[in-house]
Parts: C-alpha cells; structure tokens; sequence
C-alpha cells in the first residue's frame, strides 16, 4: 500500500518540513523518562507525580516509534501476523525473564525470613503470565491503575496498556490496508470515545486501553506531523490542537482533588511533551552529535530493562548502599549508589534478557 499516492497531505519523500522517522533525542527521552520513574520509586518527590508524568512520555514515545514501525510494516507488506510476532518478540521474552527475576527475589526474601510474598492464586499468575492483568480492574476499578492488586509487580501496569495499544495498531493497520485508507484516520477517529470516556471517568481506572489512548494517539500523530504531512496548514492544525489541549488539561485538572489520578494531569504530560517533540525536531542533528546525546541514549537503550527489574531490587540496593556507607562512603550518596546498583542489574539484564530479541529495522521502500 503506498501510503502518500493518492493523498497531497501525506509525503514520504524528503521536502521541506517533512522528517525522517528516525529520531535520535527519542533515545534520549526514554533514557530520562525510565531514571524518572527510578527516582520517583526511590521516593524522590519533586511535588508532582513524578513516576507517572514519566510513563506519560513513555506513551508518547511508543505512540511515536509504533505508528513509525505500523508504517514501516504497511511499506513493506508486512501481514498483521508478521506485525503481531514482532511486537510480542520485542516484549514478552524480557518481561518473562522479569517475572522469573522477581519471582527469584521473593524465594530468596523467603528464605531470608522476610514472610512469603509469592502469590498462592493460579488465576494471579496465570494473568501475570499472559499481561492480563488489567481484566481484574474491569471488576474491581482503582484511582490508579497501579493499584490493582493482581500485579505481581506494581511497575508492570503500563505493560497492561501497551500490549493492548499495539494489538489496536495492528488492527488499525490491516483496517487501512484492506479498506485503502491511511492509518491516522483510525488513529484520530479512536481519539473521540477515549475522549468521552476519560471526561467521564477522570479519576478512576478500568485498565481499558482507550483510558490512556489519548496519549499514546499523540505520540503516533507527532510522527505523522513530523514525517508524512506535508501540508503546513495541517501542521499548524496540529500544532495548534496540542496546545489547545494542554490549555484545556491545565483549566480542568484544577478541579480535582490532590492523590487521585487525573486524566488532565496526564493529558498535560502528554501534550506538552508532544509539542516539546515537534519544535525540538530541528535541533536533532546537533544534539546526535553531543556527549549527552551519548550518555542519556545509553540509558535509553536499556530502559525497557531498567523499567522491568527495578522494581525487584529495591531492597537489594538498598542493601548494597548500606554496606558501602559502612565501609566509609558519605551518607549522601546513598541514592546515587542505588540507582548505580539498578541501572548496572539492568545492563546486565538487557545484555542476556532483551538483546537477543531486539527487531531488526524494517527498511521503508521509497515511493
């Protein structure tokens, strides 16, 4: 299907304002959001919800990089099966190996005398096992999505919603093949019930995908702005419905309470960072070439592992701070030595758990 034929507002060729998909600061982002959330669980409080601002961004980036990798595979004919395996390569090998991490940790902490924090529920590892444990919320809704108590690991919750983005990618994607449309109309036509329903249930979670669609749809409509729309009408329309959200979050978050979740802080994140995403796409190229470019992509590539096994080693490196504090180090570097200990399990992680199952790149044919 050539995506760009038969339509003046998409391109996929190089003319101006029209990027390409890849998109190096991304890398970046990642590797910020992930040490944002580590420093939210190692109770660093910067008066807002850190963790959950981040994960925000997170579903902005894979908005992004999954409507980059929906475009890519309608490019190269790629069958919703083929779609399907990929994505569930690149996720479920690591968070299987989190879960035996996790499970490890509990036995060792059993044997340690510190009570038995394994589940007895089958039905518990059974939704653990296959990422569905966002069906018990369907039954039994929470303020936070986190807070659903079949989770093994608190952490895993954003899984929930992402396993169910891409199967709706997916599905998008074979829709816009078989019926010869583009995927954003999909993409933006999904944005009005979760609409509806976040405006409707703004503080309570379901773990229904389309609860955090909206930010996960800006993600994918940044990448349409930013590498297929050629049109600079449409991209000012963009532009300027991002910003209108972002003013209207801002409006409406003030009439909810502090400690529940807000639909409009989240819509805050996600806009905001959208548009942070759009305007800083000219400054990419500089940046690529920066140390810190090199040091945050570091964190970035290991996010996904960071993401998965920190969690399982708070004690852990708690334990690990304690014991070089004793031996002379300054009591101030207590959470530096944590998060070091973390992101180190986590290389080691990624190297052995997640490598080996990292995608090769699907070459877009030009048009």
């Amino acid at each position: 299907m050539a995506l760009v034929s038969s339509s003046p507002y998409y391109c996929a060729t190089s003319v101006a304002g029209v990027w390409e998909p890849r998109y190096s600061m991304v890398d970046a982002w990642r590797g910020l959001a992930s040490l944002g959330v580590v420093f939210d669980h190692l109770g660093l409080n910067p008066g807002f919800n850190l963790g959950h601002a981040c994960v925000m961004v997170f579903f902005v980036i894979s908005g992004y990089c999954i409507a980059a990798a929906t475009d890519s595979s309608t490019h190269k004919h790629l069958r919703l099966s083929e779609y399907m395996w990929r994505r569930f390569r690149r996720i479920y090998p690591p968070y299987f190996f989190a879960l035996c991490l996790f499970s490890a940790t509990r036995f060792v902490k059993m044997r340690a005398g510190m009570g038995n924090q394994l589940s007895s529920s089958l039905v518990a590892w059974i939704q653990n096992l296959t990422l569905t444990q966002w069906l018990s919320l369907v039954f039994h809704p929470a303020s936070y999505p986190h807070q659903n108590t079949t989770l093994f690991v608190a952490g895993f919750w954003s899984l929930n919603y992402e396993e169910q983005f891409y199967v709706v990618m997916g599905l998008i994607m074979f829709a816009a093949v078989f019926l010869k449309k583009e995927m954003l109309g999909g993409i933006l036509l999904l944005m009005i019930p979760a609409f509806v329903w976040n405006i409707y249930y703004p503080s309570r979670s379901y773990g229904f995908f389309l609860e955090d669609w909206v930010a996960f749809a800006l993600g994918a409509l940044v990448f349409y702005r930013l590498c297929r729309i050629a049109d600079s009408f449409t991209r000012a329309a963009i532009d300027l419905g991002l910003l209108l959200l972002l003013l209207f979050s801002l409006y409406r978050n003030a009439t909810l309470h502090f400690g529940q979740r807000s639909v409009y802080f989240e819509w805050i994140c996600a806009s905001a960072f959208a548009l942070a995403l759009v305007y800083l796409r000219h400054f990419d190229g500089k940046f690529k070439s920066s140390f810190l470019s090199t040091i945050l992509g570091g964190f970035g590539l290991i996010s996904y592992s960071l993401y998965l096994t920190h969690q399982s080693n708070l004690h852990s490196s708690e334990a690990i701070a304690t014991r070089l504090i004793h031996w002379g180090l300054p009591p101030f570097s207590e959470f530096f030595i944590r998060v070091g200990a973390m992101c180190t399990i986590a290389t080691i992680f990624w190297y052995f758990c997640e490598r080996p199952f990292l995608n090769k790149p699907l070459r877009i044919d030009p048009q």
